[in-house]
């Protein structure tokens, strides 16, 4: 029993060891994560950090943080960000953020309102420590700008997973499959109203969901900024817009060409396309006077394909240009910088 009651004793002593050791690492890390900030073109500023959590997790708090970038004119900042990890495995953290947040852009200020939002970050356990998924989620959110737009949702989910992470995925190098889930999606009122009078769709977006994978030139690890890794192609792999009775999906691969830009194909299909027209001139994304000329198109195409409610485009990104079936669209992005 005595020797039972010194083995304890001895783990005790080890175990406290190890938290009051990775909790001083922890703390010493995030303070030079700050301080050091201004060298990565940052301006990190912080009103108080503590450690708490002990024995089974190191709770960080980090209180009133802001984040710019003057360069690009962007910025974050909140009341508080709380990071979590078991001290069993330190390379799985969650983070839990204020349900009131800032973010600043070129020009304006978003203010973001959110209920539960909170971030999963997950690596492998080896010596690079690489990606295993990140994982953003959020209830109920509204955004709200300094330029007069609001948009609101009612819930969303994002996500990076590394390949292998993923089941039937496959195992191609560097390739990470990307996710988004949004839901009950509602865009700014005042032209959500227009689209309604001209459309009749609703004023809600109900579902919107992309599933994509992106195959990179470097993996996400902790080399990762000496690296720089770059997108060298992504693949839509899945896709859905619900609204009203209108909905869309694409399915493509897009990667760069020689000079950067964007090339590829991208099918698109749309069921119940009769209100894309309207809302397209509502949004202003189209002349009024092109309304009717583009609808007997859209009609012709629609009839091609056996079912006059159903459209099937194609996106095509090719010499720098973008084009939707036989409508220019303009300039292709620019995925690599002209030297690749």
């Amino acid at each position: 029993m005595r020797k039972l009651l010194v083995l304890v004793l001895v783990l005790t002593g080890l175990w406290s060891g190890y938290w009051f050791l990775g909790s001083s690492a922890i703390r010493q890390g995030a303070e030079d994560w700050f301080a050091g900030a201004a060298a990565q073109g940052l301006l990190a500023e912080k009103s108080d950090l503590s450690l708490a959590g002990f024995p089974n997790r190191f709770d960080l708090t980090v209180t009133d943080p802001a984040l710019r970038e003057p360069a690009r004119g962007i910025g974050w900042q909140a009341p508080f960000v709380q990071v979590f990890a078991m001290t069993w495995k330190p390379w799985h953290i969650i983070a839990a953020l204020p349900p009131e947040q800032v973010v600043t852009l070129p020009g304006q200020e978003v203010k973001l309102a959110a209920e539960g939002m909170r971030a999963s970050f997950r690596a492998r356990p080896a010596t690079d420590l690489p990606l295993a998924s990140v994982i953003v989620e959020s209830g109920p959110f509204t955004a709200s700008s300094s330029a007069g737009w609001t948009a609101a949702a009612g819930g969303a989910v994002a996500s990076i997973s590394a390949d292998e992470e993923v089941p039937g995925a496959g195992d191609a190098p560097n390739a990470y499959v990307l996710a988004l889930n949004a839901s009950d999606l509602a865009p700014d009122p005042e032209v959500m109203a227009r689209i309604k009078d001209g459309s009749g769709l609703p004023l809600r977006i109900a579902t919107l969901r992309l599933v994509a994978t992106a195959s990179l030139t470097a993996p996400l690890d902790r080399f990762a900024g000496d690296t720089h890794p770059r997108l060298a192609a992504l693949e839509l792999t899945d896709s859905l817009l619900a609204w009203g009775e209108l909905s869309a999906s694409a399915k493509g691969r897009i990667a760069p060409d020689d000079q950067g830009f964007a090339a590829g194909r991208v099918e698109i299909a749309v069921t119940n396309w009769q209100p894309l027209v309207p809302a397209l001139v509502a949004a202003g994304a189209i002349k009024p006077e092109q309304a009717e000329t583009l609808t007997r198109l859209l009609a012709a195409l629609a009839q091609e394909s056996g079912d006059p409610d159903a459209l099937n485009l194609p996106l095509t990104l090719a010499d720098g240009r973008v084009s939707l079936g036989f409508l220019p669209l303009g300039e292709a992005p620019r995925m690599l910088g002209p030297t690749g």
